[in-house]
């Protein structure tokens, strides 16, 4: 674990973890802005979510997801997240206007500035986890432009925050990169759980549970490929 990493967790160990604000004041603007745009995003970038029973039935956790562009948020909130949004953004995204930094907070999003020490975004994180609401976030640390199924190296955070606040990982993989009018897919993994490294400060465990969640993400991306690829060779007969 790196040394900032290390002050991060321990400064949000020091003090509670911030309460999520109350229901109705957070995510009534959240509510209404989903209302209108849900159309158009299932318009534009049509896409089947697969078990998504497995979303439903997790009462609350860390949703991890393979990231390509901003349709990889928007589509969980057309078709997942139908009452209130957590997600874990960069601080770059909040800070380029007022009005975006106004927008995105209503809309749930919690800004993360990377490469340094954050302890407000970890307390953050960590009060949503631990009052049992569900929290993505992009475990690569950002976006494969390239479009590959690859994944790049996992960062730290998913593991360290599912371990903290003691809660299960669920992994989602997008078989492909959106294109507009192109239908996708969007395949739900079988639940992670970390509960071997509950209360654990050891840095190699870290580690290790961040590598069980790439193996998490990894057999996901199989499932999915075996899921949709059938189907698409199917349309080319």
């Amino acid at each position: 674990m790196s040394d900032i990493e290390k002050k991060e967790t321990a400064a949000a160990e020091k003090k509670p973890a911030a309460r999520p604000k109350k229901k109705e004041e957070s995510f009534r603007f959240y509510r209404v802005v989903r209302a209108v745009l849900t159309p158009l995003i299932r318009l534009l970038w049509p896409t089947e979510i697969v078990h998504k029973e497995r979303f439903d039935e997790m009462q609350g956790g860390l949703v991890v997801c393979n990231h390509y562009a901003i349709p990889d948020t928007l589509i969980p909130v057309a078709q997942l997240y139908k009452k209130e949004l957590h997600v874990l953004a960069k601080a770059e995204a909040f800070e380029c206007a007022k009005i975006a930094n106004w927008f995105l907070r209503k809309a749930g999003a919690i800004p993360v500035h990377r490469g340094e020490p954050d302890i407000n975004a970890v307390k953050e994180v960590l009060g949503v986890l631990r009052a049992g609401k569900k929290l993505v976030m992009y475990p690569e640390g950002t976006r494969n432009r390239e479009g590959t199924k690859e994944m790049l190296e996992f960062k730290q955070g998913a593991a360290r925050f599912a371990i903290k606040s003691r809660t299960h990982v669920l992994p989602m993989v997008y078989y492909r990169m959106h294109k507009v009018f192109r239908k996708n897919w969007l395949y739900i993994g079988e639940p992670i759980s970390l509960e071997e490294f509950y209360g654990t400060r050891d840095p190699e465990a870290y580690e290790k549970a961040t590598e069980k969640v790439y193996e998490g993400m990894l057999a996901t991306r199989k499932a999915c490929d075996e899921y949709v690829e059938p189907k698409l060779k199917g349309k080319k007969k």
